[in-house]
Order: structure tokens, then C-alpha cells, then sequence
């Protein structure tokens, strides 16, 4: 029996060809065709444009040589004719037979096509004869027409035919190129001129009949640029282009001035004449003449020309070719493309499955977890507000009991997608179990904006539901923190929230805007959208329960108090209200409302104080969001009119920089304007957390104001006196003032005083006085010296020692060595060695900076850079340390002292109790 023998078919060619190692082979030998073909086609194009520029040049030279040709016979019949004529009139004796002379001017004029007239002018400038009026008609003296005798004057000196620019004849009332021709005496003295006008758009007219192609501008240009001809004739923009020379910026005048002798050439460039446009063309320059001849095509019709010639078919064939290459390409990567598709949808899924609900498709904890530490970022990088909610609905359970589970997953199906469409596309939904959901509303300017975005989840929350055939309504309560306000991470945000909606569910009416509870450390009633809390505060500007205080700045040049600050106070229910505690509730009507209150009131003031003799300036306080509306420099401008006895320099506006509002345009364009009648403007609470220092040197202010919280804790963290320098040496290179708020004791002043500091305000000076006490205390006051003896001042003239000995290693000059027992820091030390804890490190310590001191000086003469550098970066190890641990053992001297004081205060009143008990028994 014959078997049938079935050859192995090998295993490459039944391998699918998406598998590697084929998938890049396919992907490499495409991709490298294409890049070749593209290549090839780059260099095709390069090759074909260069050949056409050099055919297409060449013949715009051929056809500039025509009209060259052409021109300059036509010129040369005119030349004979005015020759002829001239001696003509030279034999009829033409200055004493004037009708003579006429009549051959006339005859002239009909033999010759394209003359306006024919003149006899005597070299006076007096014309004896014109064809335009009969003899014994008055004629033009050209001496007395100052746009024809200086070129007149020139011309009858040089003989043969003369050709002057274009101009609005005289005798014929329109555009000519004059012609002239000048007889001499035997003497070679100037006998009589005669002068045959060209039509312009007579010459125009020859341009016309060219045999040129269509679009081609033709012309004739003369030796100073002025235009003798040209077609086709710019339409409404004869004169402009006659009356003066060719524009310098053009480029033919460019091509000429380029090559001065040059008979032929060709340009390239926007044209000073007619349409403007960018042209390709060539010249001619004429023999005997200074004329030169023009041709050219605009660059969309040379472009075009070429694209038809040398492109459109091989694109078209490329194109063809690569469609069918790229057609094959895809259908061979098609099993491939659907398996990677398969497996990132199943990917997907269960990603899905992990961090999302099931029920609703909101994200679940998880979920919420990933896009969370993402908002924070956001939140912090865009210097906005981060609204979190926990959302809880109210009696969801009796609906799961009345109309079972089922229609309850219907219910939280249709909240969930109500939710959605309420917030923002930014904004973030997630359920996190049963009935509650949580909310991230991100890129919040302000609580005006937030108002809206809750208007919207309690309309669509309001809405009735439709439950098997019935309509059902809920309610809901909602908790509320605000990021950065309120920081935390992630969790501690979620149970503020979480605190804040159980304190909004034991409200006994949670309707309109009672359903929403704003968190605060007490849980206070203040409610997001409380327009009742809005009302009042219009109303008590109104009544006069929100009054001024006004705090003094002291100018350090004078010790004396220059300024003051305008500070606002709401007298609610029995006790005063600062701004920190109700500003952030109120709306933009109400912010501005109160800026025009305090400025107005505050303005009224300051001229009552100047006019009892006080020269004092004013700072008032602008908030961002009043930088962004429209109108508001005007709004400053008409407040300040009223008071015509305040100058403009006596007024200081604090902006504090919030995100990016000083770099809006509108907040930008108020800013400069009041600048430029002399307002102040000075930027408030420089370095805080929401301050942007890299943006400081673009922006318009006259001043910064460094943030108290710096100054505060330096008396017990001296080591952060290292950031209040480098803010002051911000305010020093931009040449600004610099104002330094929260000085609360002597030992600030002390300090402040070595810094260049223009103003200090703070509690140390005067806390914010009544209008009624102000003149009395600007009268009185004089700043003191301070107290000198604190860590703060005796480190900051140490570090001054330590920075002149580091600049010296980075820009290679010396220094003077500070010997360890003059440092005002080892003084401080030893005097306060009973109670610092530890002294003999922190004295061992600053021993270590000032002998690495030493040895940077004897290694700057004598040692090796490397050396330095080495040195350098041991100096900056032992001085951090030192200044961490000189902070560290201060706070916990003033913390001893804090506790030997209390336990002496709790001593003195137990004698004072067991005294009373003697008395008594």
C-alpha cells in the first residue's frame, strides 16, 4: 500500500506574524521606507524648486530685457521728435512768431500719440507757447511753481531729451511724464526749452499690450525711484504712488540700491507698489536714459507654477503608494492591535471592579483614596480651595423598608447620577458605602464660587423621585471642611467632614441653606451660604456696628510713628469680631461693600488727623477677589476725589497675593494704573504659605510687608532668623520698602534695628487704637532701643561673620577673622550658661565654626581650592548644627522659666489662701 507523503510545513510560516521577533521587523522595515521616501521627496522638492527658481528667473530676465527694448525705442522716437521739433522752432525764429510756434506745437502733437501737449518755455521758467491755450492767453511762470523750477532749473543745463518723475501738469490737469528737449546758443547758453508731457496713462496703456503673462506687474522706475509707468495701475492709489519715490523697505528699490551698475537683476520680496504683496521679478537697467525696466509675478502664482509643473503628479502617485503601503501595514498589525486591546479593556475591568462601585459606577474608597492625594497637589500648586463633603441622605432606611431593596438601589442610582451632573467636570463623586457619598470640589477662588456649586446639589437633591408609581423626596445633610483652611491629610479631612454632616443632621430644620455645615475646630453656627449672617453685615455697615481701628507704623530713620493701618471690627451680639473670623463667609458684594466702607471712613479720618498737623500716610487692606473686578482703580479714584486735601502718596493699598489673581490682567492693568497717580501699593504678608516670592519682581508694588508669623516665633526659634534675612534681602534687590509686621517684643526691636528695615508694626508699638486715641499717641510716642540681650541679635551678628566667611571662599576675596571671644554669641552664652541646658556642647559647638573660620583664612592665602570648598562645606554642617541647637536649648529655657513662674504663681496664691484661713480661724 502507497502511503500519500505529507511534507512539515516549517514553523516560521505558520508563526503568526505579530509575534516577535517579525512585529519589529515589520514596524523597523515600514518605518524606515517611510522616512526614506520621505526623505527622497524632501530632497526632490528642494532640487525642483531650485531648477524652476533658476528657468523661472531667467525668463522674467528675458521678459525684463523686452520691456527694456521696447522702452528704450520708444524713448528714442520721442528723443527724435523733440529734436526735430526743437529745430524747427529754432528756425522759425519761435520766441518772436509766436502763433508760428504754436502752430508747429500743435502740428507736433497730432503727429505724436500719448503727449498731453507741447510747450515752448523760455529758460526764465516762462511758457511763450502751449498746444492748452490760445496765443495771447495767459501762461505759467514755472519759477514760481516749487515742485517744477528746481528740476526745470537743473534740466535746461544738460543737453539731449531730458525725462523728469511724474507729475500733475499744470496746463493739462493730470498725471504726465514730462519730456524736455533744450536748444543752446552758439554761446552753449540755453535758448528756449521745448517740453512734450506723456499721458501716464498713456504708458500705462503700452505696458498693457505686452505680450507678458497674466498677473506680471510691468513698469519703468526711474534712477531716484520714482515710478515713470506701470500696469496694471493701482485702483484709488494713483497719486500716493506717483507723487512720492518708491518706499525704501521695498524690494526692488532694495535690489537696485544693492547693485547700483548692474544692468540686469532679480529680487524677491514684499513690493512697495500697488498691492503689497510679496513678488518674485526681475530688472533691465536702459541705456541713455535713468529708467530701468521691472517685471514681476506675485509669489502665490510662482508657487503655484511650480506645484502644477514639478509636484502635483509625483504627490500624487506618493500619496497613492504610501495609502496602499500604510493600508497593508495596519491589516498586518490588526491581530495584534486587537489582542493588546483585549487585554488593557480586561485590565480595565477589574481595575473598575476595584475602585469603583458596582451599583452606582461612582469611585468607592479606594477609588477616592487614588484621586485625593492628586486633588491636594492640585490644590496646592494652583493656590486654590478644596471643598470636601460628606454627604449623608436623611430617612433613605424607611424607603429599603417600605419599598424594598431593590427600588433603594433605583434611589441611590438616581442621586448618584444627580450628583454628577451638579458639580463641576473637575469635581469628584464617590460613594463610600450605603447612603453616604463624598465630595471633592477642586479650583475654588472663593466661597462665592462654592455657594454656587451647593445651589446646584440642593436643587437636584430637592427634586422629587419617582419610586414604583409613587413620588418620594428626601433630604439630605451635608458636612463641609475647606483645604488649605483646615490642614490635614487625606483621612483627617474626610472625619472633619464626617463631624461637620453629623452637626448638620441634628439641626431641627436642615432646609435651604441650614443643610450644609461648614467645619470648625467648635463646630460654631456659622453655615456656608448663610445668607441671613450676609444680611446682617450689610445691615450693620449701615448702622454703624462694623467700625476702624487703626494700628501705628513706626519709620525706623525717625523712630517715629509715619503711618497707620486701617483694621476692621464688627460688634456682633455683645462682643468684637475680627475680620479672619467672618470675612472668608462673605460674598463679592459684601467684600466690596466693606472695601469702599474702610476706605471711605478710613480717608475721612486721615483728613481730620492732617488737618490738626499729623503727616501721616494710610494702608488699607484690598482683597484679591476686589482686584478682579471691573472698575475698581476708578472706584479708588472717585473715593480719593472727595478728598481733595489727601494726596495720592499718603494712600498705600495691601494686596494679599492669593494663587494667581496678581497675574490676571485686569488685577495687573488696576495695579499699574493706581501706581501712576502715585498710589502705593505694597503686598502683604510676604513668605506665608500662599505667597509666591519667584513672582515678586514682576509684579507693580512700591513695598512688601514680611508675614508675622516669621517674627513671632524668632524669640523661640532664633535658628529661622536665617529666613526674615533673606526676605529682607528680597526687598533690597527689588529697591522696595520693607515693612515688618508682628514685632510683639523689645528683643524685636533690638534686632530689627542692625536690618535695614524702613517699618515696624506689631503689639510691641501699640495694639490697634480707637480713631479718638491716635493723635494723642503719634504726638507721645518715640520707638526705644530694644533689648539687646537675646539670642536673636547676637546670632544674627554671628551669622553675619559666618556669611562674609563663606562669600569669601565663593568669590575669592578675604575676610576679617572675628576671634571667639569677641563674638556677641559667646557673651550671650556664658551669661546665660545657669540656664540654658547643655551650654558646654553649644559653646563646643560655636568653638568648632569659629576655629573652621580661622583655618578658610589661612587656606585662602596659601591652600588649594578644593581645600576651600571642603572647609566650606564643614563650616555649613557645624553652623546649622549649632543654630538648631541654640534654638532647641532657648525654647526650653523659656519653657523652665514659663514653669518656675507658674509654680511661683501657684505658690504665692496657696500663701495667700492659708493667710486668709488664719484670718478667719
Amino acid at each position: 500500500m502507497n502511503l500519500k507523503v505529507i511534507p512539515k510545513i516549517p514553523a516560521f510560516l505558520t508563526r503568526p506574524i505579530t509575534m516577535p521577533p517579525y512585529r519589529w521587523t515589520i514596524f523597523l522595515v515600514f518605518w524606515g521606507t517611510l522616512v526614506g521616501v520621505l526623505a527622497f521627496s524632501g530632497w526632490y522638492a528642494w532640487f525642483s524648486w531650485h531648477r524652476y527658481e533658476q528657468d523661472s528667473e531667467y525668463r522674467l530676465t528675458l521678459e525684463s530685457d523686452m520691456v527694456a527694448t521696447v522702452a528704450q525705442k520708444l524713448l528714442d522716437g520721442h528723443a527724435s521728435g523733440l529734436r526735430f521739433l526743437a529745430v524747427q522752432l529754432q528756425r522759425a525764429d519761435a520766441l518772436h512768431h509766436l502763433r508760428r510756434a504754436r502752430t508747429l506745437l500743435l502740428d507736433y502733437q497730432k503727429a505724436t500719440s500719448n503727449i498731453a501737449s507741447a510747450n515752448l518755455i523760455a529758460p526764465s521758467g516762462q511758457v511763450i507757447a502751449s498746444t492748452t491755450a490760445p496765443v495771447g492767453a495767459p501762461l505759467p511762470n514755472f519759477r514760481n511753481n516749487p515742485a517744477i523750477w528746481p528740476a526745470f532749473q537743473k534740466g535746461i543745463q544738460t543737453p539731449g531729451m531730458g525725462i523728469y518723475h511724474p507729475l500733475r501738469g499744470p496746463l493739462v490737469g493730470h498725471w504726465v511724464i514730462p519730456l524736455r528737449y533744450t536748444i543752446f546758443s552758439s554761446a552753449r547758453k540755453p535758448l528756449f526749452v521745448v517740453t512734450t508731457p506723456l499721458r501716464f496713462r498713456g504708458i500705462s496703456g503700452f505696458l498693457s499690450h505686452l505680450p507678458l503673462r497674466t498677473g506680471t506687474a510691468v513698469g519703468l522706475i526711474r534712477s531716484d525711484f520714482y515710478i515713470e509707468g506701470r500696469w496694471p495701475v493701482p485702483q484709488n492709489n494713483l497719486s500716493k504712488m506717483l507723487a512720492h519715490p518708491v518706499s525704501a523697505e521695498g524690494a526692488l528699490r532694495q535690489a537696485l540700491q544693492r547693485d547700483p551698475h548692474a544692468r540686469h537683476g532679480t529680487y524677491a520680496g514684499t513690493v512697495a507698489v500697488g498691492d503689497h504683496t510679496y513678488r518674485f521679478g526681475a530688472f533691465t537697467r536702459l541705456s541713455h536714459y535713468p529708467l530701468t525696466a521691472f517685471v514681476s509675478v506675485p509669489r502665490d502664482q510662482w508657487l503655484a507654477a511650480w506645484w502644477q509643473r514639478q509636484i502635483q503628479y509625483p504627490l500624487v502617485f506618493l500619496l497613492i503608494a504610501f495609502g496602499l503601503s500604510l493600508t497593508a501595514y495596519r491589516r498586518i498589525l490588526f491581530l495584534d492591535r486587537r489582542w493588546e486591546l483585549q487585554r488593557q479593556t480586561f485590565e480595565r475591568t477589574l481595575t473598575t471592579q476595584a475602585t469603583h462601585d458596582v451599583l452606582t459606577g461612582l469611585p468607592n474608597r479606594d477609588g477616592l483614596r487614588l484621586v485625593f492625594d492628586q486633588a491636594l497637589a492640585r490644590t496646592e500648586r494652583q493656590e486654590r480651595l478644596l471643598a470636601v463633603g460628606f454627604l449623608d441622605l436623611d430617612a433613605f432606611k424607611p424607603v429599603n423598608d417600605t419599598y424594598g431593596h431593590a427600588a433603594g438601589d433605583d434611589l441611590l442610582k438616581e442621586i448618584a447620577r444627580r450628583l454628577q451632573d451638579a458639580v463641576r467636570r473637575t469635581d469628584t463623586v464617590a460613594r463610600m458605602g450605603g447612603d453616604e457619598f463624598v465630595l471633592l470640589l477642586e479650583g475654588l477662588r472663593d466661597m462665592n464660587e462654592l455657594d454656587q456649586v451647593l445651589a446646584r446639589l440642593q436643587a437636584a437633591i430637592a427634586q422629587p423621585f419617582h419610586i414604583k408609581g409613587k413620588i418620594v423626596s428626601i433630604q439630605a445633610s451635608l458636612g463641609l471642611t475647606l483645604y488649605p483652611f483646615d490642614e490635614g491629610d487625606a483621612d483627617l479631612l474626610l472625619r472633619h467632614a464626617d463631624q461637620a454632616m453629623y452637626a448638620a443632621k441634628v439641626r431641627t430644620s436642615p432646609t435651604k441653606a441650614g443643610w450644609v455645615q461648614l467645619y470648625h475646630p467648635d463646630l460654631g453656627t456659622l453655615t456656608v451660604g448663610d445668607e441671613t449672617l450676609r444680611q446682617d453685615f450689610l445691615r450693620a455697615l449701615a448702622s454703624g456696628a462694623v467700625t476702624l481701628r487703626y494700628q501705628p507704623l513706626v519709620a525706623m530713620a525717625t523712630d517715629r510713628v509715619a503711618g497707620l493701618e486701617a483694621l476692621t471690627r464688627w460688634h456682633r451680639e455683645g462682643r468684637e469680631v475680627s475680620p479672619d473670623r467672618f470675612l472668608p463667609s462673605l460674598g463679592v458684594r459684601e467684600r466690596q461693600a466693606l472695601g469702599r466702607f474702610v476706605l471711605q471712613t478710613a480717608l475721612q479720618q486721615l483728613t481730620q488727623w492732617r488737618d490738626m498737623g499729623l503727616d501721616l500716610f494710610l494702608s488699607v487692606n484690598v482683597t484679591p477677589e476686589e482686584l478682579d473686578q471691573p472698575g475698581f482703580a476708578d472706584s479708588v479714584f472717585a473715593i480719593l476725589a472727595t478728598q481733595p486735601g489727601i494726596p495720592p502718596e499718603s494712600l498705600v493699598l495691601e494686596v494679599l497675593e492669593i494663587g494667581e489673581i496678581l497675574e490676571q490682567e485686569a488685577a495687573l492693568e488696576h495695579l499699574q494704573r493706581l501706581r501712576a497717580a502715585g498710589i502705593k501699593i505694597a503686598l502683604d504678608d510676604v513668605g506665608s504659605a500662599y505667597a509666591s516670592l519667584l513672582r515678586l519682581k514682576n509684579l507693580p508694588i512700591d513695598e512688601i510687608k514680611i508675614d508675622q508669623g516669621f517674627i513671632r516665633e524668632l524669640s523661640n526659634k532664633p535658628q529661622d532668623l536665617i529666613f526674615v534675612e533673606s526676605l529682607v534681602n528680597l526687598g533690597l534687590a527689588m529697591g522696595v520698602l520693607i515693612t515688618v509686621e508682628g514685632v510683639e517684643t523689645e528683643a524685636h526691636i533690638a534686632l530689627l534695628r542692625e536690618m535695614k528695615i524702613n517699618y515696624l508694626q506689631g503689639y510691641a508699638i501699640a495694639r490697634p487704637l480707637e480713631a479718638k486715641a491716635v493723635a494723642d499717641f503719634v504726638r507721645s510716642f518715640v520707638l526705644g532701643v530694644g533689648d539687646a540681650d537675646t539670642p536673636m541679635l547676637a546670632l544674627y551678628q554671628h551669622l553675619g561673620w559666618v556669611r562674609a566667611a563663606a562669600e569669601s571662599v565663593m568669590n575669592h576675596q578675604g575676610h576679617e577673622h572675628m576671634e571667639l571671644a569677641a563674638c556677641p554669641i559667646t557673651t550671650w552664652l556664658h551669661a546665660h550658661a545657669s540656664e540654658l541646658p547643655e551650654v558646654e556642647t553649644l559653646l563646643a559647638e560655636h568653638e568648632t565654626v569659629h576655629i573652621l573660620g580661622r583655618e578658610i583664612l589661612q587656606v585662602r592665602q596659601s591652600g588649594t581650592r578644593e581645600e576651600l570648598h571642603l572647609l566650606l562645606g564643614q563650616l555649613h554642617v557645624h553652623s546649622h548644627r549649632f543654630q538648631e541647637g541654640l534654638g532647641q536649648a532657648v525654647k526650653a529655657m523659656r519653657d523652665n522659666a514659663a514653669a518656675t513662674a507658674s509654680e511661683r504663681c501657684d505658690r504665692d496664691v496657696g500663701i495667700q489662701e492659708s493667710g486668709k484661713k488664719l484670718q478667719i480661724d
